[in-house]
């Protein structure tokens, strides 16, 4: 039976009430205080103070402190009235002692109930409030990227305006070309027409008496000639340097041969993925090459391949034998650890015996494993992702669970089951659900 401690020293006003009880060379360290508003007890081995106060007291106002070997309890009254008594008047009833002990353990576990409530509430808030700074800095992200392509395509705009107008100078120009080519070819038609209109040589007839004979003699007289004009001579020697021009031969024809680098990767090479993707192959290289599998547990040589057990475990989980399965895959990652599908595999099986903490950690193996993040192994990081974010969600961290749901919508942005299950993640951490 604990000793109960009496000589304790009292003193009040109108509002508050001081009391001094005395730790007998007890640790403080060995004390322990337990109160709520008409109730208090200091237990220290083996000594305890017990007080069924006269009035109720304001609690979470009222503070206790050490020092010089004793405990001071500062307590402020709910009513501003003087007491005149520490104690109830009852204190010395066993039945009343123990229902107000009772009381007070009631009391003490609904206080402690409202405070996690009341945490729970303002760690919901302060979720909020971090979903929504986050929101916001995403629409000040995408508001900038809108202005950039708007930007860009007031640009592209101004460019498509400058072509327009340089394709109509252009036609303009050589609408005037063709004019003056129109122009050069009736000039040379009218001089042709000139140089037809010319008379013929005119054909003269006499006749010539000599030594008494007579002789006819005939003699052309050449005709007029029309020149051409000096416009005319200039036009001429336009069309007639055009014509002049040599005429290239045709083409000859052929063809070209063109072959392509063998590629892994379905996605076209670029240079600033090079490095990733070259790392991305020299592991899976050195995954397959491994061959020193051990286990002594194996009973035939198949059991010693993991890509056996990977085989086996993913036959126990078509079928439902989830434990078979996570039993068939951790014996392939004692084998080798270094293949990511293992840790995805096994998670899945986790999910389904609604182990959501080892389902989250072999998720976060896996995505660890997957690196370089490239297109080849998007769909297992997808995987893991919607994984790990539904355990997340099954253990009510939501903001965690809308994370990984993000990721996983980022890889696979058409899924329209992965963006409602987002959806309704964050209507649960706003609280509109």
């Amino acid at each position: 039976m604990p000793i109960q401690v009496k000589d304790f020293v009292w003193e009040e006003t109108d509002e508050t009430v001081l009391i001094t009880v005395p730790l007998k060379g007890v640790p403080i360290k060995r004390v322990d205080i337990f109160s709520v508003d008409d109730y208090i007890k200091v237990s220290y081995p083996p000594y305890l103070f017990e007080a069924f106060l006269y009035d109720e007291v304001e609690d979470t106002k009222s503070k206790a402190t050490f020092g010089n070997g004793i405990i001071t309890f500062h307590l402020v009254k709910r009513s501003p009235v003087q007491w005149n008594h520490l104690l109830a008047p009852e204190s010395e009833d066993k039945d009343f002692m123990k229902r107000r002990r009772e009381e007070a353990i009631n009391k003490a576990h609904d206080r402690a109930k409202k405070e996690k409530e009341q945490k729970a509430a303002e760690k919901r808030e302060q979720e909020k409030v971090a979903l929504r700074e986050q929101m916001k800095i995403e629409q000040e992200e995408r508001a900038k990227i809108d202005a950039i392509k708007e930007e860009e395509r007031k640009k592209a705009t101004e460019a498509i305006e400058r072509w327009k107008e340089n394709q109509k100078l252009h036609v303009t120009q050589e609408i005037e070309t063709s004019k003056e080519v129109h122009l050069v070819m009736d000039d040379n038609k009218d001089s042709e027409l000139e140089f037809k209109d010319e008379k013929p040589d005119i054909k003269e007839t006499k006749v010539v008496e000599s030594d008494g004979e007579t002789q006819m003699m005939t003699s052309y007289k050449p005709a007029v000639k029309v020149q051409p004009s000096h416009n005319n001579k200039r036009t001429t020697g336009k069309k007639k340097e055009m014509f002049d021009k040599p005429v290239p031969e045709p083409r000859s024809g052929g063809s070209i041969s063109v072959s392509f680098t063998p590629r892994v990767f379905k996605t076209a090479a670029r240079e600033s993925k090079a490095p990733e993707e070259e790392e991305w192959l020299k592991k899976m290289a050195s995954a397959g090459r491994k061959t020193d599998y051990t286990n002594s547990d194996a009973i035939d040589m198949e059991e010693m391949n993991p890509i056996w057990l990977k085989d086996k475990g993913i036959g126990f989980y078509k079928v439902g034998n989830y434990v078979a399965a996570i039993n068939a895959f951790t014996a392939a990652i004692v084998l080798d650890g270094s293949i990511p599908s293992l840790y995805s595999n096994r998670a899945a099986c986790h999910l389904q015996l609604k182990q959501y903490k080892e389902c989250a950690q072999d998720c976060t193996s896996a995505l660890e494993l997957l690196v370089p993040p490239v297109q080849a192994n998007s769909s297992s990081r997808c995987k893991a992702y919607v994984r790990r974010g539904t355990a997340f969600m099954q253990m009510e961290e939501y903001v965690l669970a809308l994370e990984d749901y993000e990721s996983a919508l980022k890889l696979d942005p058409q899924n329209a089951d992965l963006r409602r299950d987002s959806d309704r993640i964050r209507n649960i951490i706003q609280g509109t659900t």
